[in-house]
């Protein structure tokens, strides 16, 4: 599950969003430990991220976005 970071900020899905250029790729490795291990990047539950694609840096989160459990046990 490797992101991609805009230009503009916004932080997308690798496989869902075609590269543009002036992208940070994000590879598998590393978001697994920013989002499953340290819960710092953050995505909706999966049935809603499949259709946005969407993920969030943990204090920018978008008023009114569920964001997945799986992401907030990190910090347990």
């Amino acid at each position: 599950m490797a992101v991609r970071i805009r230009k503009d900020g916004r932080i997308v899905c690798a496989a869902m969003f075609p590269e543009e250029r002036g992208d940070t790729y994000i590879d598998d490795t590393w978001h697994y430990r920013l989002s499953v291990e340290a819960g710092v990047l953050v995505s909706e539950p999966m049935e809603q991220h499949q259709i946005s694609g969407q993920w969030w840096w943990r204090g920018n989160i978008p008023e009114g976005v569920k964001i997945d459990t799986v992401y907030l046990q990190a910090e347990e």
